[in-house]
């Protein structure tokens, strides 16, 4: 769905007081009652359209004058009970289709090679009861297709494993269970097999209990999670992915042949950003890189992938609250001083007196014992008369190529500060580590003493919460969001953004802008500088890659975020190449793209949430993920067919840096671990996969019906069936 798509339909515009549940053909879905005139807005509708809300807020209320509750309330304004109200704002927004809480795994083959293996999660294979008169049975199936697998129970030993050829039609997938005569009772189990594109699949499935003759069938997302197929089999029946039995333990696709993403760590709150220790030790359990977790608490983790307290209890409030709305503050930006291994941080606090708002603050945190628990700690800024609201406050920390601080605030959900020199509210802010003003700063003026205005480095932001250095320019980069714009730009010392309230104001100074919004909130920069390109291959080296972590807590994968995005710039920092996606979120659950780094072998990046299985946004169970350059495994031959006793040359194209093994599968059940084999063929049709392992692990490629060995005329009949080639999907 296009920006041009939106703009052809028009949504029935809405007027909303904040406080107020008005309806007009739309629902307002997650509107606190303190969120301020421009807040953003997550609106739900089953048309695809755009459309303004107008919005207006309390200012003042008199003394026993309860909530807003009623339309009627907020277009009367100060007649309701001597409330004194805002001006009204108005602000766009735009809808699209709901995606379902998945989408569905396509195919229409299974592959041979590998052999399909059906387990427990212990890695045990999964034994249906033996075959009295009616043989229990677990089938994959594709929709409108028939059946592509089949496990059948045989003597209580192994299975009856059934592969018919590629089928004609390639839909979702289905699995279903059928018993026997006796019934059965298994475990959580993993199916997993290659399908006929040459993609490795695994399925998860939940433990199930049938009495004799029963069935039970799930209809299968791309990630490999199980949904609940209310049909039950119904072979006329539509894919539905509304009720989640089980979900991979990576929900993320690759959309980038050469890359693999695996989950590092997990067990976290509300994972918000991601520091690595400038030279981490190699030890299982050095510490590798620091984590804040939003409600106070920063976590070290290490190379091994435990978590453990670095710091604990750094807010000085209950930060509990709504999401969207007051919850969404507390700690969020986090760097590590190179020479030292400090620590610093930013994050809102609470001043006596002020209960609905909080102020920004950056700290300092010293290690005695190698960076693994913090000994102490002492503020660096703190501006107790800059109160910020939930989301626009305090975050991204830095530290340039000068060796000085950056500091990143948002507004703090008011316009105006951002275009007043004398706030820190909507800046980027330039301090030496102790958090005093370096004498170059671009508004810098010691004839009229110190004041907020000689810290400031950029200004006219609205929420510039992700940052990050680039070394083929040598300058600072931010992502902003904006009400119905956001915008990635270059930050120029001394410059005005501009922002004043208007969509129109964020295309000031962009590189890009995203419109619809996607929400993104962290940016991170490969190159050489850091960890030597993370293991990254050189195409990729100074491209920007960006969290966009869309509407929050939404479940299942999002059109509109959910993902990391690649921007590619050239030495001068204009667009030359994206937005395309890297990774996207394809479970079921509530995880999205926030916190971002560039790590010693990849990119590493936070959900946020408890994907899957909790009520509320703040349960424990979050993780960090790793996104890594395995590079492309790939081969030829020098012939793919002709007469039976056929003698085939392979050849290795891959691309896989610092390749060291290689392990061919012939698909006539011959293998070999030579680079370039020679390996005669009988008659038939044959798979082919080739397995190589480098710097970034193994990597793969499969090619189904690669080889054709045509039989002598006497021997034609005895010729298995062609497994036609699907279609085609790029290696990963």
């Amino acid at each position: 769905m296009g920006h041009a798509g939106l703009a052809d339909l028009a949504c029935p515009d809405v007027l909303v007081a904040v406080g107020s549940r008005a309806e007009l053909g739309l629902r307002i879905v997650g509107v606190d009652h303190d969120q301020p005139p421009d807040a953003d807005l997550a609106i739900e509708a089953s048309q695809e359209c755009v459309g303004h809300v107008r919005l207006r807020q309390v200012v003042a209320r008199a003394p026993g004058v309860g909530r807003v509750e009623t339309e009627a309330d907020a277009i009367l304004g100060d007649a309701a009970g001597g409330t004194d109200w805002s001006d009204w704002a108005v602000r766009p927004f735009a809808t699209s289709r709901a995606t379902g809480l998945s989408r569905p795994l396509v195919l229409s083959d299974v592959s041979v090679i590998p052999t399909p293996r059906w387990r427990d999660t212990a890695g045990q294979d999964i034994v249906l009861p033996a075959v009295q008169t009616g043989a229990s049975r677990m089938r994959l199936d594709v929709l409108g297709g028939g059946t592509a697998l089949a496990f059948s129970g045989k003597d209580g030993v192994a299975n009856a494993v059934t592969n018919p050829p590629a089928l004609g039609v390639h839909g979702a997938v289905r699995v279903v269970f059928e018993a026997g005569e006796t019934g059965f009772s298994l475990p959580e189990s993993i199916l997993s097999f290659t399908d006929g594109s040459g993609q490795d699949r695994e399925i998860y499935l939940p433990g199930v209990l049938l009495g004799a003759g029963q069935t039970e069938a799930l209809w299968i997302g791309e990630a490999g999670g199980a949904f609940l197929d209310a049909s039950n089999g119904d072979p006329l029946a539509s894919p539905a992915f509304d009720d989640p039995r089980t979900e991979s333990p990576v929900p993320w696709v690759v959309r980038q042949p050469g890359f693999r993403v695996t989950r590092f760590a997990t067990g976290l709150q509300l994972p918000v950003n991601i520091a690595f220790l400038p030279s981490p030790g190699e030890n299982p359990d050095d510490p590798l890189f620091y984590v804040t977790e939003l409600y106070g608490r920063i976590k070290v983790v290490t190379r091994s992938g435990a978590v453990s307290d670095y710091a604990t209890d750094l807010l000085n409030f209950n930060p509990i609250g709504s999401f969207p709305g007051t919850g969404e503050k507390g700690l969020t930006g986090i760097v590590v001083e190179p020479v030292t291994g400090d620590v610093f941080v930013s994050q809102v606090f609470a001043v006596a007196g002020q209960t609905e708002v909080h102020f920004p603050e950056v700290l300092r945190l010293h290690s005695a014992d190698g960076g693994r628990t913090a000994a102490s700690q002492a503020p660096v800024l703190q501006f107790p008369d800059e109160p910020m609201g939930a989301s626009h406050q305090i975050s991204t920390v830095s530290i340039g190529p000068d060796g000085f601080l950056y500091v990143h605030l948002g507004d703090g959900l008011l316009t105006t500060p951002a275009q007043d020199i004398e706030s820190v509210r909507g800046k980027i802010l330039r301090v030496r580590l102790d958090g005093t003003a370096p004498a170059d700063n671009p508004f810098y003026d010691a004839l009229d003493g110190i004041t907020k205005k000689d810290l400031i480095f950029a200004w006219g932001f609205r929420n510039p919460f992700g940052g990050a250095w680039r070394d083929a320019d040598d300058s600072l980069w931010e992502v902003e969001n904006g009400p119905g714009t956001d915008r990635l730009a270059k930050v120029v010392a001394g410059r005005n953004y501009l922002w004043d309230g208007s969509d129109a104001s964020m295309r000031n100074f962009a590189a890009y802008n995203w419109f619809p919004p996607r929400a993104p909130v962290n940016i991170a920069f490969p190159q050489l500088s850091k960890f030597g390109g993370s293991g990254f291959p050189a195409e990729k080296l100074g491209h920007a890659f960006v969290t966009e972590s869309g509407p929050t807590y939404a479940p299942g994968p999002q059109e509109l975020g959910k993902r990391i995005t690649e921007l590619g710039l050239d030495s001068q920092g204009n667009l030359v190449g994206g937005p395309q996606p890297l990774v996207e979120y394809a479970g079921a659950g509530r995880g999205t793209a926030v916190g971002l780094a560039a790590g010693p072998d990849g990119l590493y990046f936070t959900d946020l949430y408890k994907n899957l299985g909790s009520a509320t946004p703040i349960a424990p169970g979050a993780s960090v993920f790793r996104v890594s350059w395995t590079g492309v495994a790939d081969f030829g031959a020098d012939v793919v067919s002709g007469p039976a006793a056929l003698a085939v040359q392979f050849r290795d194209l891959s691309t896989v840096p610092e390749a060291s093994a290689w392990h061919w599968e012939f698909g006539d059940g011959a293998s070999s671990d030579e680079r370039e084999p020679l390996h005669v063929y009988g008659p038939g049709t044959f798979d082919v996969r080739l397995t190589v392992s480098g710097a970034g692990g193994e990597t793969y490629r499969q090619k189904a019906s690669f080889i054709v060995a045509v039989p002598a005329e006497r021997d034609l009949d005895r010729l298995p069936p062609a497994r036609p080639t699907p279609r085609a999907q790029a290696p990963r």
